[in-house]
């Protein structure tokens, strides 16, 4: 079984989380002909805002409001589709380009959490991408979680294979890091008959938010990152993901792979080629 459902993962917010997830996916189908599907399990939903906005989902200066025909992550976990046999695939997965393909995200997920917090509904997710052999149809699987430990988050990672962390090199990443660390181990305890026939592994760290040029601390933070957890062999990517200055105040549509800087383009082939190696290691290519 192949394993290449990666889920974006920290604990901590303003790691470039969502834009290293979206920024990969879009790489991947673009430069790398590869197929992939991205998983907004995130309330946020800035991920799927994103994807609407750059691939024109919904008409110009439209209200994003319900629609029932709209595909969404909604469908995976509501009550009312979990008591059919199987939701269509149609219903769920937005079709944005040939090889690239949404699973919406929704603001109102936030509110299902009451109804859906048990650990049946903790299955859908894992459910839904092996009763449509997603690991197959797609080369990698991309879900983007939230920040916190939550029902989703949990949802999420019974669902993945490995997980990426993106770490900020600042005073804070070392404690967001080791609670990163504790959630999965709590997870992997508490659900241990999940995990005895479905591995779920560290990818490793990738640092983001780095000057093209560093500062000293900088480059200090990130060795003693390093050096922190030298003991429990933690991967890192030998790529850094870096700052782009303007893309906070660019509009949601605008992707590293739209603008001009030659740097951060070449930056995020280096980033996704490192990507595929690594994962392209947990399945023997």
């Amino acid at each position: 079984m192949k394993r290449n459902v990666i889920a974006f993962l920290n604990m901590k917010g303003g790691v470039c989380k969502t834009t290293l997830c979206k920024e990969i996916a879009v790489y991947l189908t673009e430069k790398f002909a590869k197929k992939v599907l991205v998983i907004d399990v995130d309330p946020q939903s800035n991920c799927t805002q994103s994807f609407f906005e750059r691939y024109h989902v919904l008409e110009q200066k439209t209200l994003i409001k319900e629609n029932p025909s709209l595909p969404s992550i909604q469908k995976v976990f509501s009550p009312n589709i979990a008591k059919l046999d199987r939701a269509d695939l149609n219903e769920i997965v937005l079709k944005l380009s040939e090889n690239l393909h949404l699973v919406p995200g929704e603001l109102r997920t936030i509110f299902m959490e009451r109804e859906t917090g048990t650990g049946a509904s903790e299955q859908r997710l894992l459910n839904f991408i092996e009763d449509n052999n997603l690991k197959e149809l797609y080369d990698y699987v991309l879900v983007d979680c939230p920040p916190t430990y939550s029902f989703y988050t949990i949802a999420a990672l019974l669902a993945c294979d490995l997980y990426l962390i993106p770490v900020t090199p600042d005073a804070y990443s070392l404690l967001g890091v080791n609670l990163l660390q504790e959630v999965i181990e709590r997870l992997k305890g508490n659900y241990r008959a999940n995990f005895q026939n479905h591995a779920l592994d560290n990818l490793g760290i990738i640092f983001t938010k780095i000057s093209k040029t560093p500062r000293k601390g900088v480059k200090k933070n990130i060795e003693e990152i390093k050096d922190a957890f030298s003991d429990e062999e933690m991967p890192f990517f030998e790529n850094k993901y870096l700052k782009a200055e303007r893309i906070s105040t660019s509009q949601l549509s605008t992707f590293i792979i739209d603008r001009k800087d030659e740097i951060l383009k070449e930056n995020m082939m280096q980033i996704c080629s490192e990507f595929i190696e690594k994962v392209g290691e947990y399945n023997h290519e």
